[in-house]
């Protein structure tokens, strides 16, 4: 898998560009929704899906479209720019680059290290059945709460966006109101931080 597309390029259905640290992907889900993941957990999506969206494409004209087989769907709004090339970076940000510089971003850079790979199956050994009595095991520790992602809100961010960005759906924004204590979900403002569950 490439991290790039370049003038002409297109992802089809169930295709994929991954990052060069193998940490990101960026596919084009059979569902129709373009999903910028981190080792399998979805980050931000075009909401797409349900839409019979059939490739993705970047545009000789600088734009880079997600299409139906009859009409565009999705756009980055940069037609015009020249010599652009999508790249999966590996600080997990989605950038259309054009001759002149960053045209269009997922604005989903880290500046953390990237999530580990996931641990490998231990092999099976030759196993020896003893017949005594086995000792009762005592009870596991209850495994700790994992920490709860946080956004800070930036201008022009709106709930229904941030959702979008962090569970593809936009509808979802109901669960970071709730777990960020936000009684009204229109007044928000920048440097406000919410919670991601």
């Amino acid at each position: 898998m490439s991290d790039m597309l370049t003038e002409g390029q297109q992802l089809q259905r169930g295709q994929s560009l991954a990052s060069n640290n193998g940490a990101y992907t960026l596919t084009l889900q059979d569902d129709g929704n373009l999903v910028l993941a981190a080792r399998g957990e979805a980050l931000w999506a075009t909401a797409t899906n349900g839409q019979d969206v059939q490739r993705a494409e970047v545009q000789h004209d600088g734009n880079f479209v997600l299409y139906t087989s009859d009409k565009p769907v999705w756009h980055t709004d940069t037609q015009g720019k020249k010599d652009v090339r999508l790249v999966l970076q590996d600080d997990c940000n989605l950038v259309l680059y054009a001759a002149d510089g960053p045209a269009w971003s997922s604005h989903t850079e880290t500046e953390g290290p990237p999530p580990p790979a996931p641990a490998a199956e231990p092999a099976v050994a030759d196993v020896t059945i003893d017949t005594a009595e086995p000792t009762p095991e005592p009870p596991p520790d209850a495994a700790p709460e994992p920490e709860p992602r946080t956004y800070t809100v930036v201008s022009g961010d709106t709930m229904w966006a941030i959702a979008e960005r962090f569970y593809g759906d936009g509808s979802k924004y109901r669960v970071i109101t709730d777990a960020s204590g936000v009684a009204d979900p229109d007044l928000i403002h920048p440097g406000q931080v919410l919670t991601i569950p």
